[in-house]
């Protein structure tokens, strides 16, 4: 899927951000949201009337504040590129990753939502093509181990489509989708190229299905 040309310099560098666990995108990935609480229904219908983009950024949860909880440095910024609403008031949005962020400040305001100054400069290659540096024999290893993966956490997809698509949507689809923690998950996020998160995300998916064969060893014994 090519990329929309963006100037970065153009983009907003005072957004809102939707505080989410265990939901992470990357440019030119989609990431389907249900929005119902009045904070983020408001953050919606703001973002609708203007630019219609939205950061998102997961919560640091070893803080103590639920109503305003930090959040990590890094998410991503998305523009909504379809949105229904629902008989119950419910909107529902895809958001499609613009570029990633890296948080400056907060910024008081008078809204239900937060927003914040962010900077773009650290992820200017993520407006860009990237080359694909993963070889054919990196990813069919990826596709093996995550097969496996799959298997312990009884998740099901379709592997055909799967083993047909492009590197960075191998990559970048399986970070979004595999049932890690936020630490694992944020890991991923602020990699730098496609060739290091294709290594944490082997390093990731190694560690669980090693711990399972450990698991079922001492099981036996």
């Amino acid at each position: 899927m090519k990329k929309d040309k963006i100037n970065l310099k153009d983009i907003p560098k005072e957004i809102p951000i939707f505080p989410l666990s265990n939901a992470i995108f990357f440019p030119n990935t989609v990431l389907p949201l249900n929005i119902f609480e009045p904070r983020y229904k408001q953050m919606t219908e703001d973002a609708l009337k203007n630019s219609k983009l939205i950061g998102m950024a997961q919560p640091n949860l070893q803080t103590i504040d639920p109503i305003k909880p930090r959040i990590f440095e890094v998410g991503c910024l998305g523009k909504v590129e379809n949105y229904s609403e629902t008989k119950d008031g419910r909107y529902l949005i895809s958001l499609k990753g613009v570029t990633r962020f890296k948080v400056v400040k907060e910024i008081n305001n008078d809204k239900l939502y937060r927003t914040f100054e962010v900077s773009y400069e650290d992820f200017s290659n993520d407006v860009e093509e990237e080359e694909n540096t993963i070889d054919q024999k990196n990813l069919l290893e990826l596709i093996d181990k995550t097969k496996k993966f799959f298997k312990m956490f009884q998740l099901s997809t379709d592997w055909q489509v799967v083993e047909k698509v492009k590197p960075d949507q191998l990559i970048n689809s399986l970070a979004m989708i595999c049932p890690f923690t936020t630490g694992e998950k944020q890991r991923l996020l602020e990699t730098t190229t496609l060739e290091e998160r294709n290594n944490i995300l082997n390093q990731i998916i190694n560690f669980y299905i090693l711990s399972n064969q450990s698991n079922s060893q001492k099981n036996i014994h």
